[in-house]
C-alpha cells in the first residue's frame, strides 16, 4: 500500500509553515487498513487489483488500483475514506482517476460526503452523481471548499446492476488555492496589495467582486465581506498577525491567495 501524508511547505512570498495532505493510490493486493468497505449488494464489492483483463492491464500509477465488476443483481457498495480534515488552501480540493472497461456497458459511481461517521447512515452529502468515466484513464476534480473546518468522509458509491468493471486510482487530498506562481501567473484577474499587509488590503479584480472570505490556516472563516465592485478595499486590522487564505468570488470564479498579516 502507498500511502503518503504529505508535508507541504507554503509559501506566500516566504515560507509559513507545514501542513498536512493526503494521497492514496492502492498499491496493495488488499484494500487499505484504514478504508472502510460496505457491501450492501451482491456478493462482490470493492477491491485492489493489478489487472482485470488484456484490455484494463493497467493501473493509472503504481502496482494496483481500486476496482468493482459487475454482478448479476444489483450492488449497493461503498468504499469510504478515512477522516479528512478540511483546511482552506491546504487541503480543500478532491482529485482521483477512473476508468471504465468498456464504453457499451459503462458503470457509473457516485461521490459522497459524510460530515459525521464512515458509515452509510452519514454519507447524506452528495459531490457528484453517476460520474461515468471514459475507457482511458481521466482525472476529476472536487471543491472541497463548503467543508472547510470539517471533518469528512469521503466514499465511492455504486448501485449498477450487471454492467462490467470501473477502476479508481490515486485518489488525492491537495490544496484548491493557488500557489505564488500560479498567483503571478494570474495577475491579470486579481491584484492584491500590500503583502504583507498591516490594516488595509487593496484588492483589485478583472471583474464585479461578489464575495470575499478569508480563512485561517485551521480552515475556520475569520472575516467575511460582500462587494460589488472591481476593485475595493477589507480592513484586517483585527486580525492577529499571521498566516490567513483569501479567497475572491466573483461570478466566473473563485481564487484563492495567501497573506500574511503583520
Amino acid at each position: 500500500m502507498k500511502q503518503i501524508y504529505q508535508f507541504v511547505t507554503l509559501l506566500c512570498f516566504v515560507p509559513i509553515g507545514l501542513l498536512a495532505q493526503y494521497s492514496q493510490s492502492f498499491d496493495s493486493a488488499t484494500i487499505p487498513a484504514d478504508w472502510t468497505v460496505i457491501n450492501g449488494g451482491d456478493s462482490g464489492t470493492w477491491e485492489t487489483l493489478d489487472s482485470y483483463d488484456s484490455s484494463f492491464n493497467a493501473p493509472h500509477s503504481g502496482s494496483h488500483f481500486l476496482g468493482l465488476e459487475y454482478g448479476s443483481t444489483a450492488h449497493d457498495d461503498y468504499v469510504i475514506s478515512p477522516a479528512i480534515v478540511v483546511t482552506a488552501g491546504v487541503s480543500d480540493k478532491l482529485t482521483f482517476w477512473a476508468r471504465n472497461r468498456g464504453s457499451g456497458l459503462a458503470e457509473t459511481v457516485d461521490v459522497k460526503v459524510s460530515t459525521t461517521t464512515p458509515t452509510v447512515a452519514g454519507l447524506t452529502n452528495t459531490l457528484a452523481t453517476a460520474v461515468k468515466p471514459p475507457t482511458s484513464w481521466n482525472q476529476y476534480t472536487y471543491d472541497l471548499t463548503p467543508y472547510v473546518g470539517q471533518t469528512i468522509y469521503i466514499a465511492f458509491h455504486s448501485t449498477t446492476e450487471d454492467i462490467w468493471f470501473i477502476g479508481i486510482d490515486d485518489f488525492q487530498i491537495s490544496a484548491n488555492n493557488l500557489a505564488v506562481s500560479d498567483v503571478k501567473a494570474d495577475n491579470s484577474r486579481a491584484s492584491i496589495y500590500p503583502n504583507p499587509v498591516k490594516d488595509i488590503l487593496y484588492i483589485k479584480n478583472k471583474t464585479k467582486i461578489s464575495e470575499i472570505n478569508i480563512y485561517d490556516f485551521s480552515g475556520k472563516l475569520v472575516k467575511k465581506e460582500m462587494m460589488g465592485l472591481e476593485n475595493g478595499t477589507i480592513n484586517v486590522s483585527e486580525l492577529a498577525a499571521g498566516n490567513y487564505i483569501i479567497k475572491i468570488k466573483d461570478k466566473e470564479t473563485e481564487k484563492g491567495y495567501k497573506i500574511i498579516k503583520k
